[in-house]
């Protein structure tokens, strides 16, 4: 086996991901990081070309950036350099959220997990595995990631990413968004909390709706930190798919349940009291269940097609302009990424 080098290894830093100078210098001023190979830029046009300028001996990618700028990166990656044979990446966090880096067990400090990824690599420890992304196709704009998502709760993050981001900016539009869904107040603020007026075909098969808090196909199993609803185990040609046919106000109280994986009951079959009553003793007894929502859609997919006006989406956190068209997600190409414990 070749030796393996310092210089095997690139580093990508975005230095305005997430705004954690801190923490980016703890990573340059690494002993691990004097002799690897670096792309600064502030520009995610720039990486590609980089890229494709550095030598075939590039053995490992490492990206110090969150949600946002991995997924800026593997779209322009994949745009730059095609079907060429692709380094294996290493995602070590920095951003404001880092729910793929989690994912793949890099839950240190960005500099902790970056030096341990080089110690792991020229010692052959390292552990990589193959992961599909998301191909999220509208027109002839083409994202790739690991979570697609429109709705109501995308606009409500939209609002969150145009105010003062943070644990109180989250609050205090959690807050806003609750006390507007229950109390019609203030009244500007009533149409982001609007159901989605949509068409969801999945699988080749429309949905028998037409309003939606919100739809999500994600690869991970996790939306963001600490949400993980999906409830089926993912097969390697299918992604996990959610969509919710309910309003802004019901969502606020299942919430809870939701974001855990937990599947509502049907609220109609609570309306009979008695009939409710006998369906909780057979549940308790193991000899029935409860109807679930049928309105909440929470499976595995090959295929998925939305069409509506919605004016924004998103891809891993990042916000995008929709240009009207239908979108169509499938699996796309995959990437081996380092696997930390």
């Amino acid at each position: 086996m070749a030796k393996r080098e310092h210089d095997d290894i690139v580093l990508i830093c975005n230095p305005s991901a997430g705004g954690r100078w801190k923490q980016l210098a703890g990573i340059l001023d690494s002993a691990e990081a004097k002799r690897v190979r670096r792309v600064v830029t502030d520009s995610i046009d720039d990486i590609g070309p980089a890229l494709s300028s550095l030598s075939k001996r590039v053995k490992l990618v490492c990206i110090y950036g969150g949600d946002g700028t991995i997924q800026k990166i593997l779209t322009e990656i994949f745009r730059a350099l095609g079907d060429t044979e692709r380094p294996p990446l290493a995602l070590v966090g920095g951003g404001t959220m880092n729910v793929t880096s989690r994912w793949c067990g890099w839950t240190g400090s960005p500099e902790r997990n970056f030096r341990r990824v080089v110690r792991d690599y020229l010692t052959d420890k390292l552990v990589t595995r193959e992961v599909p992304l998301l191909e999220v196709q509208q027109g002839s704009q083409r994202e790739l990631g690991f979570t697609f998502g429109a709705g109501t709760v995308i606009r409500i993050l939209h609002e969150y990413e145009k105010g003062n981001k943070g644990k109180l900016g989250a609050l205090g539009l959690a807050a806003k968004s609750v006390t507007a869904a229950w109390g019609r107040f203030p009244a500007d603020y009533l149409p982001v909390l609007e159901q989605m007026q949509a068409e969801v075909i999945v699988d080749g098969e429309r949905l028998p709706y037409s309003r939606y808090v919100g739809v999500f196909c994600n690869i991970t199993g996790h939306v963001v930190r600490l949400v993980a609803p999906f409830q089926h185990e993912r097969a390697r040609e299918t992604f996990y798919l959610l969509a919710y046919a309910i309003n802004a106000r019901e969502l606020g109280t299942l919430l809870p349940l939701v974001i855990r994986g937990f599947i509502p009951i049907d609220p109609k079959s609570l309306i009979k009291p008695v009939s409710a009553l006998t369906s909780v003793g057979l549940t308790y007894f193991g000899k029935g269940s409860l109807p679930l929502d049928p309105r909440y859609v929470n499976r595995t997919a090959s295929s998925f097609e939305l069409r509506t006006d919605e004016k924004v989406y998103t891809v891993d956190g990042e916000i995008f302009e929709s240009n009207g068209e239908p979108f169509k997600v499938a699996i796309g190409p995959t990437l081996r990424l380092a696997i930390g414990a």
